[in-house]
């Protein structure tokens, strides 16, 4: 049943579909959501870009059935540039995060990385948007292990430019806002994330089982999750992610 639903919810994602909520198959723990999100990796048949860390604000955990962040798979063909048009379906959702992208490889180990150690590692952080949704029918509050398996609930991501030069922002407590059709959404800031700093969140992606025996890699995005909760998107809207000095994203949604 877990190869046949791995095949389902790839071939969903790339057809943009629907399979039941209720699917054969359906993860009933942590352990088998990435056992299943795994066989959908392998079922893609693609190689993974990077990775996007989910339910990073506790109150988050409550609504979507889960106890902690999880991770879910990022590929190539579903990440935008910055100014994209990008297709959507109804009950998608639009994330504005920072992203870091590694410049050296992060082995998994048995002894925790710190802090210093993640930076230097980290060649970029980049302004960007991460588009959510389901691919089983019905929404993703109270979806729990489904949301894991379903790498995530990742439908895109959306990148602006390299940040190379960090040093001038606080990024425990940098400022984010996002804007829909010219008005302002919501005001938000890394400091709503449950890690102290953005590069705690990838010491936390390393000692998360899914990560081995991969680790993180040279050229590797990894999403830290949304400083500007979930906003509903519909057909038309033009959003804009304001990181002040450093830089922005766009896209529209078609």
């Amino acid at each position: 049943m877990a190869t046949s639903a791995a095949q389902q919810l790839w071939d969903a994602r790339v057809n943009a579909s629907k399979i039941p909520t209720d699917f054969d198959g359906q993860p009933s723990s942590e352990e088998e959501g990435y056992a299943l999100q795994a066989a959908m990796v392998a079922a893609s048949g693609e190689d993974i870009i990077g990775w996007k860390i989910g339910a990073t604000v506790a109150a988050l955990f409550p609504v979507l059935g889960v106890s902690q962040p999880f991770l879910g798979p990022l590929f190539q063909r579903f990440t935008y540039d910055s100014g994209a048009e990008i297709p959507i379906l109804p009950g998608h959702a639009l994330e504005t995060e920072v992203t870091v992208r590694l410049k050296a490889d992060l082995p998994v180990r048995d002894t925790a990385y710190t802090r210093d150690e993640v930076e230097a590692a980290v060649g970029a952080v980049i302004p960007s948007f991460e588009l959510v949704g389901a691919r089983f029918e019905g929404e993703l509050a109270g979806a729990g292990f489904k949301v894991i398996a379903d790498g995530g609930a990742n439908v895109g991501t959306v990148l602006s430019s390299d940040v190379t030069d960090w040093g001038p922002y606080d990024l425990s407590d940098h400022p984010i806002s996002l804007t829909i059709n010219g008005a302002n959404a919501i005001e938000g800031s890394v400091s709503v994330l449950v890690w102290d700093h953005v590069f705690d969140a990838l010491s936390w992606c390393l000692e998360r089982p899914a990560l081995v025996p991969r680790g993180l890699k040279a050229g590797d995005i990894v999403m830290t999750g949304t400083c500007t909760g979930m906003t509903p998107l519909n057909p038309g809207d033009e959003a804009v992610g304001n990181f002040g000095p450093m830089g922005e994203v766009r896209a529209r949604f078609v």
